[in-house]
């Protein structure tokens, strides 16, 4: 093979992945059920780093005595999903399993297992950066500080459990 077709391949490749990528959040965000999720405080000194802030859920702490789940304990960085149903203002985690499966109402939010503990478990879900304009974060900042957060995080989750941050709201 010559070198220019060997470069025409490898950026038809680029393209692809690319394209594979962006269809992917529009899967999202075209099939994605609306969940609005409580935030938590979190130490203002990691929060704000560059032009994103960093947010944490209610919903990332889990304790395991209180909701539905098939083992005892998780291994760090193992595929999970938490199935939420909607409470009184923001959707709650019922159950954890490692398959898809849910009821009509219930949604299920794909996420990774981080520290597990006998009745506690850790999760992200790739939801936990949020990227602001310039000199914006300083207001999410002060919203995210004392015992209780301001900010209100309106995400959409398809029937795969990918999840997409679609709005943020700082109480003033």
């Amino acid at each position: 093979m010559n070198k220019k077709l060997i470069l025409i391949l490898i950026g038809f490749l680029w393209v692809g992945v690319a394209l594979a990528m962006i269809a992917s959040k529009n899967y999202t965000l075209r099939t994605g059920k609306t969940v609005l999720l409580e935030t938590v405080p979190v130490d203002p000194r990691d929060f704000l780093r560059g032009d994103y802030v960093v947010l944490r859920y209610k919903i990332s702490d889990l304790d395991l005595s209180k909701i539905k789940t098939e083992k005892p304990h998780y291994s760090y960085g193992e595929n999970i999903y938490v199935k939420l149903k909607p409470g009184d203002k923001f959707w709650e985690a019922v159950a954890v399993q490692k398959n898809k499966s849910a009821a009509e109402d219930e949604v299920i939010i794909k996420g990774k297992a981080g520290y597990s503990g006998r009745k506690e478990l850790g999760v992200t879900y790739g939801i936990e950066s949020y990227f602001v304009p310039e000199g914006q974060g300083r207001d999410i900042e002060k919203s995210m500080q004392g015992n209780k957060s301001s900010v209100t995080v309106e995400a959409l989750v398809d029937l795969s459990g990918n999840a997409l941050i679609k709005n943020v709201y700082v109480e003033k």
